[in-house]
């Protein structure tokens, strides 16, 4: 009988070290012959996710990882192959040296419309029209919330005494939702907001489809996904009639009201004016301009809210810094002006210094998507 148990063991013992190693092989994309970095040992199913069990910070764990395997190393997290790089060096030969091949990002098709906006488009033509677009009509200087951000010194100024604290997540975020609002202004662009913030949280949560993306049973059981499909369609029917609201309007309009406000278009009437034009190199649907809506109002009510929060967390750390700054825009200023205008931008050289390193030390970077060897 123990001699029956013993072979039993054995002969499990064995099964799961030939299954590992075919797996490992598999993946490690021998019979293609790819020279692939090193990696982490791997369990079979899960394979590198046993190394940031119990980490607080799993960026800290691969950090912890990459110290023994070197600054370029490659943890399978579930399914999906990660590259980590963990080096300035490294860092530069994939973000300059090598960058067309690791320029692409991966997809989430759910919320990026199938990857037709701009944040999560893989890398390519489409890409690079659709940021043209973005650079030349919808985020030029006139495009700023300066009145926006003048209530809100005005406010800081006059109603918090000395020795207050301001809390300046709170307030950076009330910034963001007031200069968003009025991109869109139509009594659904505020509803969007609260559902966009929603899809966004979803977005970010841990999901077991990511590491498990061609597992049938994972994708079913995830709540995750159903939640997040569920919101993002209701992105869209909010989209969709903001759009066609502003459509009957621009009909029901008088023929010059429409020349004489394009200063004041907002940021649906650029891209509806740029689909009647169709003057682009694709055309923009409906997809599109819901993709670059979402990409545009995610950007600032996460990414420009977070940049400013740790810009001015390093100015506070950094007296000498913040007192600098506060010099070069005083002297900007001069007499009698109390706002700074887009004008001013090109000779406030010290504060554009602080927001690129402010970008970056505490950069939103987006996993990229490798699209050659």
């Amino acid at each position: 009988m123990d001699e029956l148990s013993a072979g039993s063991l054995y002969l499990v013992v064995l099964g799961t070290l030939a299954l590992a190693l075919a797996f490992k092989r598999v993946l490690r994309g021998k019979e293609t012959g790819v020279k692939l970095p090193p990696g982490p040992w791997n369990l079979p199913i899960i394979g590198s996710l046993h190394h940031l069990v119990g980490a607080y910070l799993p960026h800290r764990a691969l950090l912890r990882v990459s110290r023994r395997q070197g600054p370029l190393m490659l943890p399978r997290l579930g399914e999906v192959p990660a590259v980590v790089v963990s080096s300035p060096e490294a860092a530069m030969e994939f973000l300059r040296t090598r960058d067309p091949p690791a320029a692409g990002h991966a997809t989430l098709d759910i919320v990026s419309f199938g990857g037709k906006g701009i944040v999560m488009a893989p890398y390519g033509e489409h890409w690079r029209q659709v940021r043209n677009v973005c650079v030349v009509e919808l985020l030029s200087t006139r495009q700023a919330g300066g009145e926006e951000v003048s209530r809100l010194v005005e406010a800081i100024a006059t109603t918090s005494p000395a020795t207050a604290s301001i809390g300046m997540t709170q307030t950076l975020a009330a910034l963001n939702n007031d200069i968003i609002a009025r991109a869109v202004p139509t009594a659904g662009g505020l509803r969007y907001l609260r559902v966009l913030k929603v899809v966004a949280t979803l977005a970010g949560s841990f999901n077991m489809v990511d590491l498990f993306p061609s597992s049938r049973l994972v994708r079913w059981l995830s709540c995750v996904e159903r939640r997040l499909r569920e919101h993002h369609a209701q992105t869209v029917r909010i989209v969709d009639s903001i759009i066609q609201d502003r459509k009957e309007n621009e009909a029901s309009a008088s023929p010059g009201a429409s020349a004489e406000d394009d200063d004041n278009d907002d940021l649906l009437d650029v891209l509806l004016r740029l689909q009647r034009e169709d003057n682009l190199t694709f055309p923009i649907t409906a997809e599109i301009i819901g993709a670059l809506i979402s990409d545009i109002f995610g950007a600032a009510t996460d990414t420009t809210g977070s940049t400013l929060e740790w810009a001015m967390a390093e100015l506070m750390r950094n007296p000498r810094a913040m007192e600098k700054a506060k010099q070069e825009v005083q002297n900007a200023l001069g007499q009698g002006r109390a706002m700074v205008t887009g004008a001013d931008i090109g000779d406030l050289h010290y504060l554009q210094m602080v927001i690129k390193e402010t970008l970056r030390t505490a950069t939103s970077f987006y996993p990229s998507n490798c699209t050659g060897k």
